[in-house]
């Protein structure tokens, strides 16, 4: 359905989202003080490796508090302590202490995250089904043969069972329901239902306790982003590369680094590795937002519930 903004919606719409960035900066505030507290806490007691890494990480988001959005902050701690697990991992420190501070450390960040999805503003996901969104399957990877499932016809084997690409423009998340590709290398090229300026993307693996060695091994973890006008041009814009920390966060908004505004109709995920499984990559969602050409009328002014 479409509608239209009246001045005293944009108003009211202003007043609530200063509401809300006056509330994310105290929440970011509070937050930081956990983290760098923590953080600090597990200084004193993993060991001169540990201690320096940690200074350092600190010290890092301190400054990175500065300049960088919270949920930019959020992302970069993420990093920060899973290249902080790996630097840490011959320090000389009991396992269950090791195990007890990581576990403490993400539960801050996923208790921030929760609060980050609770009062922020949504942003539209243009590359929903229910919007109108589609897959171009002849430009897209084929799906993984499951060869031990099979479609039959009158009990007759017709062919292996297969997952469209379909699935990941689809909101559910539940464990299995992915779209799975051969090898780590796979690309999905996506009609978007209206013209838009992309400015961001969103990836998502199956969430909560739900990880497992095999399901992150197969989660895509470097990919690059391609927007094109029309369906037939053989590259696209290059609109970036990015890595997706599947262990860390199950969801992740990457800013796309186009320059200049440019406005597409097609977008092009290119998945170039994954964490590690040989013979399959499984995809659970990808979301697209941006946004409508300033040039494009009424007809670019959707509401908002259309695309969530």
């Amino acid at each position: 359905m479409l509608v239209t903004c009246t001045s005293a919606g944009t108003r009211r719409h202003t007043e609530t989202v200063e509401g809300l960035n006056g509330k994310m900066k105290t929440q970011k505030a509070t937050m930081l003080v956990l983290i760098l507290g923590l953080l600090s806490f597990g200084i004193y007691d993993l060991g001169q490796l540990g201690k320096e890494s940690l200074w350092s990480t600190a010290a890092q988001l301190q400054d990175l508090s500065k300049t960088l959005s919270l949920p930019d902050q959020l992302h970069k701690l993420q990093e920060q302590l899973y290249h902080l697990r790996w630097s840490t991992k011959d320090v000389p420190v009991t396992a269950n202490r090791l195990v007890l501070l990581e576990q403490a450390v993400q539960e801050i960040i996923n208790q921030a995250l929760e609060n980050l999805v609770e009062i922020q503003v949504p942003m539209p996901d243009y590359a929903l089904k229910s919007a109108g969104a589609a897959v171009i399957h002849s430009r897209t990877s084929p799906s993984l043969r499951n060869a031990k499932a099979k479609l039959f016809f009158y009990s007759l084997p017709l062919m292996d069972y297969m997952r469209s690409p379909e699935l990941i423009l689809e909101p559910e998340n539940y464990p299995g329901n992915c779209w799975p590709f051969p090898g780590s290398q796979g690309h999905v090229f996506i009609k978007l239902p209206v013209p838009v300026i992309p400015r961001a993307v969103t990836m998502d693996h199956v969430s909560g306790t739900a990880f497992h060695g095999e399901s992150i091994s197969g989660a895509p973890k470097d990919f690059a982003v391609y927007g094109s006008k029309e369906e037939h041009e053989e590259q696209g814009t290059f609109l970036g590369q990015f890595t997706f920390l599947a262990a860390l966060n199950p969801s992740q908004t990457f800013h796309l680094k186009n320059e200049l505004p440019v406005v597409v109709n097609y977008i092009r995920l290119q998945v170039l590795s994954n964490w590690g499984h040989p013979d399959y990559t499984c995809l659970y969602r990808f979301r697209v937002h941006g946004d409508p050409p300033k040039d494009g009328g009424d007809t670019a002014v959707a509401s908002v519930n259309k695309f969530h």
